[in-house]
């Protein structure tokens, strides 16, 4: 078993096993010993009681997007999924999608991931690549992308998942104009005031813990009205915490209003692949 940091266990304690439904990326979590993020999901829990409802909702979503965009299996087409971390989405998304080239970024355990789906019944590296590489330096970052083999030229979506609020706006537009997607997936925390009163403390008190615990810069919050400004991209889907969880689950029994909700997932298009489609 892999004993990963309290940070890194903490959104697998969230997630469970049941965002992931390949055999693969089931063998892969299997391998992890999440005992360390015990302590920092029970002082969220403490906070509010139900915060693996709102991880699930957003993985749902997220993978509802990704099908959107890679049901044609355009041949050569790429992924880059931006702070990967130890998280199984890259591994699901190689085994649905078997012409999808999957490029996973982060800061650190990109070596560890590698020699994860390097184990028996791991992913081909063919499929799956692991870099590491300066999240906030887009040289790194291109460095990593290119060694791996990653082609401009061919067509790529971009994917921003529990990332966004530790990275300054200046890198998020740094990364999109390296990659130039022709759709991306970007989930971001909302600001106070597009929060219930009643909810607001909740993500407020959940990401001080964690930011304390990582020691992390201030939490980057955003309007889903800048989302198109910031990526320069067409916002074509936007999920609110409400909407997923009646997507996932058939009803609305912990974010019954849109206000009631602190995250949201939008699918972006590029503008110039949007006005093609549209003429």
């Amino acid at each position: 078993m892999t004993k990963l940091s309290s940070t890194s266990a903490l959104v697998l304690l969230w997630a469970g096993k049941e965002c992931y439904q390949s055999e693969r990326a089931q063998n892969y979590l299997s391998r992890l010993e999440l005992e360390e993020g015990r302590e920092l999901y029970g002082q969220c829990r403490d906070i509010w009681p139900h915060y693996d409802e709102v991880i699930k909702n957003r993985k749902f979503g997220v993978f509802r997007l990704i099908e959107a965009c890679c049901s044609d299996e355009v041949a050569g087409r790429q992924m880059v999924i931006v702070g990967a971390g130890l998280d199984a989405l890259g591994i699901e998304v190689a085994e649905r999608y078997p012409r999808v080239t999957v490029f996973e970024l982060d800061q650190e355990n990109m070596g560890l991931k590698s020699g994860l789906l390097a184990h028996p019944g791991g992913v081909s590296e063919s499929k799956i690549h692991c870099i590491e590489a300066d999240l906030l330096n887009s040289e790194s970052v291109e460095r990593g992308l290119t060694a791996a083999g990653w082609d401009v030229k061919k067509p790529t979506g971009l994917v921003l998942e529990g990332i966004s609020y530790y990275l300054t706006t200046e890198s998020i537009q740094s990364l999109v104009r390296l990659v130039k997607p022709q759709w991306a997936i970007f989930e971001f925390l909302k600001p106070d005031e597009d929060i219930a009163s009643g909810r607001a403390d909740i993500p407020r008190k959940v990401f001080g813990t964690i930011a304390r615990q990582c020691r992390l810069p201030q939490i980057r919050r955003y309007h889903h009205s800048d989302v198109e400004e910031i990526l320069n991209m067409a916002v074509v889907d936007r999920y609110s915490m409400m909407r997923l969880e009646r997507m996932r689950t058939g009803s609305n029994r912990y974010f019954p209003t849109e206000a009631s909700g602190w995250i949201e997932v939008c699918l972006l298009q590029n503008r110039e692949d949007q006005y093609r489609r549209r003429v």
